[in-house]
């Protein structure tokens, strides 16, 4: 069970920077991604990820330093956006 954590883990930091590396151009992808993310976060919680090791995925993820709009925030998976203090 512990090495199932392992993977899932490893497999949401490879999705959280798949997801930083999308231009935000490309709207379709990046809700597409966001929605995985979220799946993948809820996964995590059902086989016990603790909120501290999700928190750690998510601090390691690079920042977007500026954004065009309001949609291009929100585009941001919410704990994600949360976890970086993202003002609006």
């Amino acid at each position: 069970m512990v090495s199932q954590k392992i993977e899932l883990l490893a497999l949401l930091s490879k999705e959280c920077e798949a997801y930083a590396s999308i231009p935000t151009s490309e709207d379709r992808k990046k809700r597409e991604k966001k929605c995985f993310i979220n799946g993948l976060m809820t996964a995590c919680r059902f086989v016990g990820i603790s909120f501290e090791e999700l928190t750690t995925i998510v601090e390691s993820m690079p920042k977007q330093a500026e954004f065009n709009d309001l949609d291009e925030q929100l585009a941001i998976p919410t704990y994600v956006r949360n976890k970086l203090d993202i003002k609006l």
